[in-house]
């Protein structure tokens, strides 16, 4: 039997002959609607018209034939099923009509992630990433995924997360599998989102866009209505357009989509009564560009490349926060480079090579606006200096990969689908400086006074750089073995090895102190699990090769018709550690090029003068001096170092589930998710004192004999002993678009739990709460600060109106995220005011009006982060009247409403229980709502206009 799959658009054909079994492949399609069409001498021909290919999808496509009496063509309609049968994964597609219906807040492509089941949204908590939206995953808030874009590599190996952004109009669809995928894909143990770019067509196409905001569409944020400011100036427009066509029609294509963002809105400043002088509302603008150029060719019926640029750009305030005022922030710019080429070749007897190159740099500079003294108070109030700025971040990235996939007939059952592939990426440019809050004395606050106890004052100086070369390889094997017409068996196999998170560490003097005192066995006098990691210093260092990941399911068609499949498997992930949660603090000191603390004074009940008074800021630093707890160097360092047994993060994941098909167009499926999360990389701290007296030593430094350089607890090794648990039933409903409805609804009743304190995929600098047990510890495995929601929902719809009217909604719901509740005094007397309060407390209710929350009292603190905050939920409306002009040109008029009903959701909160003894008044109530920078606004609405043809 001969199969054609032909693509109307482009011109794009592929035929393929199916082996003894009737089996036929037609592999490595791009990604559109295709018309296939099967022949065998002596039967009526058949032809299926519509087929939806999609990323990283296999769809299935059977032809039932019938002998012909004469020659014939018999032409089949019908949609694509919605159920995959091959594939055990978990995950689902983003199609076209979804990304270019539903309410996007800002046009990012990554909030449709949402729609996914199981998926939550957040945001990405670097300052470099300051306006992206976060899929949350197993337990993670972005940074544990692989982002793939025209299948290559778009992470950002500094801070995780997703790199450059791309024009919506230039997003074909992508595909985002959570859990369980297949051996050819890795680097992730959060999951993979596989997006693929627009193509020209031999139509010429484009479209035009503009949506614009402004003051008087939006409700007051609830930081404007506490501090009675009135509505501020707020105003963004988003405009621009794609256009794509012929070169030669059937044989090459181009297009190129542009978008700009330019966006004028404000933050209201209070400083609670300490500084009135700094109150106000200050401006906050952002800028973006982001530039899309794609060409395609199909060079011969076996051979199809596509080469595709992309440019991003942007600038926006660092640090604007209600409490932070102005003088505190920085100013934040970043730039994107990539250039992606894509081959894939047919070489007969469905042999398939898929060839892959891509260069992409990043870099970032956040300045600072002032090096005044810095204050900071127990209620979040900061000015001065910015403690993160200035900073720089950069990185150029090459990768090489390739993928040979073929098939093979019978072997036990209907045959193999076999692929192998590698994969390159040489980085010799991931680089950053250190050089924040340079010069600046920097006071912390014991209570919110400015004529208040001191507790710690710090200056830090010196220049430090650190570039960090790493080469990623990974090479894997896949079968998908059809045992039978009903069951499919997904078998893989995969390797990982990275190369230059160990570096040369001689120049380090923390690190050769460790070393020496490792291999003279000092550090057995320490509790056992604190011993144990530092003994590893007296290894040689060595990278982790032991990254063997295999994986296993099953898809199983339980009636043969494609309407009732179970899948389930298990499997080993490992991520890449990205360099912020590990090495970078580290590669610095051993730069021999030294940042840290010159000066520091520390003491958890205030520092007092040598008169026995408070000391208080402004008075002159030579009263503290001789209490300077940093040792007489030249060089001060930040007192990091690596473990020379640093491992790579990965998961265990099992699922089962089961999808049900109600109609052709209706699907409901329930799925359950479980990753186990091994060797996160953590940076906790060691080197606190021996509990029980503040005139104890600090642990690490007595056990060397000589204090460690700066001898303080932000002493600490990057070290692979976090842990998580993620759990999660999920229960799904899927309505293609039919007689004008589309829907999806999720719910999802998840846990998450780790030892890294928030999500599993952030970086960790928290202290540890047990100095004798800091790992293994309950107390220490807790529910994890910004991912444990209990319960979340997912609502999403397309309603096509008469006339031409089109309505979507897109509701989301969870409930609310735990918090890091600290007692707030040093109980234990090691140095840090981290000890957890007796009793655990919840935000009971919210008065919008106030902004005050009431608390109750939730039982016994028993862990970490066992408090909790308060439920967000936000409903998006669009509403598009679309107006036929003539031929394929119509106009569509777009009214969007962000948070319909102006929801307030307090967004992080107070955490400490008392300094005094007496339960601090303050205690979970909100820090930030809905409407500060970098959270999802109160109501806003926008009206657009998007012209196609």
């Amino acid at each position: 039997m001969t199969v054609t799959a032909r693509s109307a658009a482009t011109g794009f054909t592929r035929t393929e002959v199916s082996d003894a079994e009737g089996i036929y492949r037609l592999n490595a399609l791009p990604v559109g609607i295709y018309d296939v069409t099967a022949e065998l001498q002596g039967f009526a021909s058949v032809s299926r018209k519509a087929i939806d290919v999609n990323v990283g999808q296999t769809q299935t496509v059977d032809f039932a034939l019938r002998v012909a009496a004469v020659a014939e063509t018999v032409n089949v309609t019908g949609a694509s099923p919605l159920i995959e049968i091959t594939a055990s994964s978990v995950g689902a597609i983003v199609d076209p009509k979804r990304i270019e219906t539903l309410p996007l807040n800002g046009r990012q492509f990554a909030n449709l992630a949402a729609t996914v089941p199981g998926v939550g949204l957040g945001f990405h908590t670097d300052p470099t990433k300051s306006t992206q939206y976060s899929p949350q995953i197993n337990g993670g808030n972005g940074r544990n995924v692989n982002y793939q874009i025209d299948g290559g590599d778009n992470n950002d190996d500094t801070v995780g997360g997703l790199l450059q952004l791309y024009p919506l109009e230039a997003i074909q669809e992508f595909n985002f599998q959570t859990q369980r995928f297949k051996a050819e894909y890795g680097r992730s143990n959060g999951g993979v989102m596989n997006v693929v770019t627009k193509s020209g067509t031999n139509t010429p196409s484009g479209s035009v866009f503009e949506f614009f905001r402004d003051k008087s569409m939006n409700a007051e944020s609830e930081s404007e209505v506490l501090a009675n400011s009135g509505k501020q100036d707020y105003r963004r427009n988003q405009f621009g357009g794609s256009f794509g066509g012929p070169i030669a029609k059937d044989r090459a294509h181009f297009f190129g989509a542009v978008e700009r963002t330019q966006q004028d809105t404000t933050q209201v400043v209070d400083t609670a009564g300490l500084f009135p002088d700094k109150n106000g509302v200050f401006a906050v603008p952002y800028r973006e560009n982001l530039v899309t150029a794609k060409v395609t060719a199909n060079l011969n019926p076996a051979q199809y490349l596509s080469v595709r640029y992309g440019y991003n750009n942007n600038s926006q305030p660092y640090g604007a926060a209600r409490f932070n005022t102005s003088d505190n922030w920085g100013d934040s710019t970043n730039k994107f480079n990539s250039i992606n080429l894509n081959h894939n070749w047919v070489m007969g007897g469905a042999k398939l090579n898929e060839f892959i190159f891509q260069y992409a740099d990043f870099s970032n500079f956040i300045s600072s606006r002032s090096s005044a003294p810095n204050e900071s108070f127990p209620n979040n109030v900061t000015i001065g200096a910015n403690g993160n700025t200035p900073q720089t971040t950069q990185q150029h990235k090459y990768q090489f990969r390739d993928d040979f996939s073929w098939h093979v007939t019978g072997r036990g059952g209907l045959g193999h689908d076999i692929k192998v592939g590698a994969n390159f990426i040489n980085e010799p440019k991931l680089f950053i400086t250190f050089n924040t809050g340079k010069g600046a004395v920097f006071y912390t606050h014991l209570t919110n006074d400015l004529a208040g106890p001191i507790r710690t004052v710090t200056i830090s100086d010196g220049d430090s750089s650190a570039n960090i070369p790493t080469k990623q390889f990974a090479g894997y094997v896949q079968d998908d073995w059809r045992a039978s017409d009903r069951l499919t068996v997904n078998l893989g196999l995969r390797y990982d090895i990275v190369d230059g998170l160990q570096f040369d560490q001689s120049l380090n003097p923390n690190y050769v102190l460790v070393v020496n005192a490792a291999k003279a066995g000092k550090f057995n006098v320490l509790p056992a699990p604190v011993a144990e990691v530092l003994n590893h210093f007296a290894e040689t260092p060595r990278n982790d090769k032991n990254n063997f990941q295999p994986r296993i399911g099953a898809v199983l068609d339980t009636k043969g018709d494609g309407k009732d499949v179970v899948r389930g498997g298990w499997g080993v992930y490992t991520d890449f550690g990205y360099t912020n949660s590990n090495v970078l603090f580290a590669a610095a000191d051993a730069s021999g090029h030294g940042f840290g603390n010159t000066f520091n004074v520390d003491n958890p009940t205030g520092i007092r003068n040598p008169d026995g008074t408070f000391f208080r800021v402004g008075q002159p630093l030579n009263n503290i001096a001789a209490q300077n707890q940093v040792t007489s160097v030249t060089t001060p360092l930040f007192g990091q170092w690596v473990d020379p047994l640093l491992q790579m993060p990965y998961q265990m994941q099992t699922n089962a589930g089961w999808s049900h098909e109600l109609a052709a167009d209706t699907v409901i499926s329930i799925d359950f998710v479980d990753s186990l999360g091994r060797d996160l990389n953590v940076r906790q701290r060691l080197n606190q004192r021996t509990p029980g007296s503040l005139s104890n030593p600090r642990r690490v430094s007595a056990a060397i004999g000589t204090p460690l350089n700066p001898n303080a607890a932000s002493n600490r090794p990057a070290i692979s002993n976090g842990k998580s648990t993620y759990d999660a039933l999920i229960f799904s409903a899927r309505r293609r678009l039919s007689k004008g409805v589309d829907f999806t609804a999720s719910y999802t009743l998840a846990r998450a739990k780790s030892t890294i304190g928030s999500a599993v995929d952030q970086l960790n600098a928290t202290n540890i709460v047990d100095p004798n047990n800091p790992f293994d510890n309950p107390v220490q495995n807790g529910p994890t600060t910004d991912t444990d929601a209990r319960h979340r929902i997912s609502l999403s719809a397309v309603f096509e109106i008469k006339g031409g009217f089109r309505v979507a909604p897109f509701y989301l719901f969870r409930t609310a995220l735990p918090v890091a509740i600290i007692d707030g005094r040093d109980l234990n007397l090691d140095g840090e005011r981290t000890d957890l309060p007796a009793r655990a407390f919840a935000v009971d209710s919210f008065d919008a009006a106030t902004g005050k929350t009431t608390i109750k009292d939730i039982g016994t603190c028993d862990t970490v982060n066992c408090g909790r905050g308060y439920m967000q939920q936000q409903l998006n409306v669009r509403v598009t009247k679309v107006f036929h002009l003539a031929g394929r040109a119509n106009v569509e008029a777009i009214g969007e409403v962000f948070n319909l009903f102006n929801t307030v959701n307090p967004g992080t909160f107070l955490t400490t229980v008392t300094t005094s003894g007496t339960q601090d008044p303050t205690l979970l109530q909100p820090t930030t709502f809905s409407g500060d920078f970098r959270r999802p606004e109160q109501r806003v609405g926008q009206l657009g206009l998007r012209f196609t043809f």
